[in-house]
Formats: structure tokens, C-alpha cells, sequence
């Protein structure tokens, strides 16, 4: 890839930058037009892009293109010409398709990286109004998220907020975590799913339940150490002089904000299974190192390591109370 210039497609002619403009808005349903365009208005989305040919110096043509945002002219990445981009419209309607599908209700949208990765939320029916210590209000939400630099394929499911603190969790099990690569057959299997909204709202309802089943499981100081250890690596069982010798300060600081977290959220949710799940996602949320950029905490919580350790520490937690 040394050397390759993108040499940009020589300006279309007004009528085509017209029909640039309201380029992407060509849908499935026509209906959804309207919806689609107001929806990206709304979230900072109403941009395009195109795979553009890549030359070398000597103008010869690769076998590459560069995915591009067409207002701006951004580079996200470089690929095989095989490589299919989905449009902020397409998942502006895949959205607005589950939300008629489910009885959902739009709620936000936006961007990370200058557009590379792109996110639409719907807030479901499903809303757990009273739960712990606290009467906290959980609220769910289905997620939807999109990369255009190569790094993620397209992928949607659920995400539930805790009103009390704005903790967010995305569950990514096998039944809600919907991917599907950049591929030549990614719109039929998005047609594939949309078919199966109504065992992905059930799947969302079992989650749920099983928060329920969490306020009402009492946790002991075991519970806390493998769920530390298990997120910083960092044994809190040992005697302080013991811990300083084998682990590196950074771990041992990161360890103490969880356990700060894990005990303000049981202070509120009380001394059980939730009270310890929602200081992990507190942690997650508030307190866990991100890299120093716009968004990033928020980019986290959705395609990163956040989203990655509060799914590892309830599967972790939901085996702890079994055994």
C-alpha cells in the first residue's frame, strides 16, 4: 500500500450533486423518507460515502478503494473493492423499521471519530420501574451501530440505562448482539432478522428478568473479589504490603475506584447482586481510563472495553449465584 495517492472522481454536474444530496435516502420503503431524513438531521448524520478508486503515482489502478465521506472528503479506510458500505440512511431505517416492528420510540443518535463509527437508539417498551434498595428505574433501549473506517461490522441489540446514576449496559449475548459483515449479502440478512424483531423483544424482557433476580440475591465479600480481580487483575483478598509487591500501582488504583464504586452503588441499590453489578457499570461508566478524545468514554461504553467487561462480569456473576 506504499505510494497509493486516492485520486478523487472528476465533479458531477449539478443535477448529480443534487441527487447527491439526497443520496441514501433511496429505501426500502419510501414511506420511511421523511422519518429517515428528519432522524438524521436530528443526530449530525445526513452525509454519505462512496468506495473511490486508489491509483499509484504513476496512475496505474489498484485493486483498492477508499471509503470516503463525501461532504467532507475524509479518508475512513482503504479495502477490497468487495467491501459494501451501509449508509447512515440504511440504518436510520433499519432502526425506524424495528421501532414500527416493536412499538419503540427513537431516542438519540450519533458519531464517533469524525464519522467513522456512527450509533441510532430506540428506547423499547421493556422498563423495569422499581428495582433494589433504591426503587431505581431501568430503562431499555435497542441500540444500533455502524463503522465506515473497517473496524466493526454492522451490529444492533440491547442496551438498558439505570435512571438513578445513567449507568449503561450493553447486553451483548449471542441472541441480541446482531452482526453482520460488509459483505454483498448484508441487506437480505438484515431483511432476515427484521423478521425475528419479536424473539429479540422477548430475549430483551429475559434480561430483565434477570436484573430482577439480582436485587434480590445478597452478595458476600467473595462476590466482590473475583468480580475486582476478574475486571483489574488485582487479588484484593491479599494484605495491602503483599498486593504492592506483586502488582503495579496502576492496577492497585484501578482496583480501589472499583471497589469506591461497587460500595457507593450497594449503598443505593443495596447489599446484593445488582448493587454489585451496577458498581461494575458504574466503573465502566464514570471512572475506567479512555483514551483523551471526544466521545471516547461513550465509545466505549457501546463498541469498547467498557461494553466488553460489564458483558463478561454478568455472565461471571450469573454463574456466582448458581453455585
Amino acid at each position: 500500500m506504499q505510494h497509493l495517492t486516492l485520486r478523487y472522481v472528476m465533479k458531477k454536474k449539478a443535477d448529480q450533486i443534487l441527487e447527491q444530496a439526497f443520496s441514501g435516502l433511496k429505501l426500502q420503503d419510501d414511506a420511511n423518507a421523511e422519518r429517515v431524513a428528519s432522524l438524521l438531521d436530528q443526530f449530525g448524520l445526513r452525509w454519505t460515502v462512496s468506495k473511490q478508486p486508489l491509483f499509484l503515482q504513476d496512475g496505474t489502478e489498484t485493486p483498492f478503494v477508499g471509503v470516503v465521506r463525501d461532504d467532507t472528503q475524509t479518508v475512513f479506510t482503504t479495502c477490497k473493492d468487495s467491501y459494501v458500505p451501509y449508509q447512515n440512511s440504511e440504518l436510520a431505517e433499519l432502526l425506524i423499521r424495528i421501532a414500527d416492528k416493536g412499538g419503540y420510540k427513537i431516542h438519540g443518535g450519533g458519531m464517533f471519530k469524525g464519522g467513522a463509527k456512527v450509533y441510532a437508539q430506540l428506547e423499547s417498551g421493556n422498563i423495569i420501574k422499581s428495582i433494589g434498595k433504591n426503587k431505581d428505574k431501568v430503562v431499555g433501549y435497542t441500540t444500533g451501530i455502524n463503522s465506515h473506517d473497517g473496524t466493526r461490522a454492522l451490529r444492533w441489540g440491547a442496551t438498558n440505562i439505570t435512571i438513578s446514576c445513567q449507568n449503561t449496559f450493553n447486553a451483548a449475548s449471542k441472541e441480541l448482539s446482531n452482526s453482520i459483515r460488509h459483505t454483498n449479502n448484508l441487506h437480505s440478512k438484515v431483511d432476515e432478522y427484521l423478521k425475528e424483531i419479536g424473539f429479540a423483544i422477548e430475549q430483551e424482557k429475559s434480561i430483565f428478568e434477570r436484573f430482577i433476580k439480582l436485587s434480590e440475591i445478597p452478595v458476600k465479600q467473595t462476590h466482590i473479589a473475583k468480580i475486582v480481580q476478574n475486571v483489574t487483575g488485582v487479588d484484593i483478598m491479599m494484605d495491602e504490603y503483599e498486593a504492592e509487591g506483586k502488582y503495579s500501582g496502576y492496577n492497585i488504583n484501578r482496583s480501589k475506584e472499583l471497589l469506591e464504586c461497587v460500595a457507593v452503588e450497594m449503598e443505593q441499590k443495596g447489599e446484593t447482586m445488582w448493587g454489585l453489578f451496577s458498581g461494575v457499570t458504574n466503573y465502566t461508566t464514570h471512572k475506567m481510563p479512555v483514551p483523551k478524545r471526544e466521545g471516547a468514554r461513550l465509545e466505549s461504553k457501546y463498541i469498547g472495553k467498557a461494553t466488553k467487561i460489564d458483558n463478561r462480569v454478568l455472565s461471571l456473576i450469573n454463574s456466582l449465584y448458581k453455585n
